[in-house]
Parts: C-alpha cells; sequence; structure tokens
C-alpha cells in the first residue's frame, strides 16, 4: 500500500503548520497540501486527490459542514475529518449528516487523528 495523502484546510496558519509537521511524522501518511479558506480547500482537493481532507469546520469565509457537501460531491472524493474547538455530540451529529468520515476536537488532535485514521486505514499503523 502506497502513501495515504491528506489535505489539511485551516484558517489558522499556526494550527495547518503543527498539523502538517504532526501528519509528516506518521510513517505512511504525507501532506497532500494546505489551504486556509473553503475556496482553497475544494479546489485543493479536485487538484491535489487526496485520501483524506482534515477540514475545520469553522474555515471562513463558509462554513464547513457546507464544505464538507461541497466535498463529498467531488468524483472520487476523500474521507473527510472534520475538525473542531467545540467538540460536541451534536458537532458530531451535524458532521456525520453532512458526510464527514470523523471528527476530532482540536484539543485532543493527536489522539482522535490517530483513532480516526486507524479506523479508515486499518492495514495501516498511525503511531
Amino acid at each position: 500500500m502506497g502513501e495515504i495523502r491528506i489535505a489539511i484546510a485551516d484558517d489558522s496558519a499556526a494550527f495547518v503548520a503543527a498539523a502538517a509537521d504532526y501528519v509528516a511524522r506518521l510513517p505512511g501518511y504525507v501532506v497532500a497540501g494546505t489551504a486556509q479558506s473553503t475556496a482553497q480547500a475544494v479546489a485543493l482537493v479536485r487538484a491535489a486527490l487526496p485520501d483524506v481532507l482534515l477540514l475545520d469546520l469553522g474555515v471562513a469565509p463558509a462554513r464547513g459542514l457546507e464544505v464538507v457537501r461541497d466535498v463529498k460531491a467531488v468524483p472520487g472524493a476523500p474521507a473527510v475529518v472534520a475538525m473542531t474547538l467545540f467538540h460536541s455530540a451534536e458537532a458530531a451529529a451535524a458532521a456525520r449528516h453532512a458526510g464527514a468520515d470523523g471528527l476530532v476536537g482540536k484539543e485532543a488532535f493527536v489522539s482522535g487523528l490517530t483513532q480516526i485514521l486507524a479506523l479508515l486505514f486499518p492495514a495501516r499503523v498511525a503511531a
């Protein structure tokens, strides 16, 4: 199995840099690109064809739930892992309803992402 390509979309440059650094250190995973707006996120998915899109639900100017739907409409759409500062049962339900494959609270990004990647790619060990 080849490398799993992960794109990251968040309007915080600091968070994008930290998330990209973490993903780049995971064996078998590579950063396929980054975006800091909803338009950039959709364009990135169309151009880079990542396996996974990490998408902040608060990314501007539109809200992330709308972008989840837009991304899932792209042919060969990636898995979408929604990220939020305000992790709750309601946020998880809304993200699933929009088509997200998982939800990660930013307060537990590393452990949450590792768990979701293990579910999405069970043959791959995300250490």
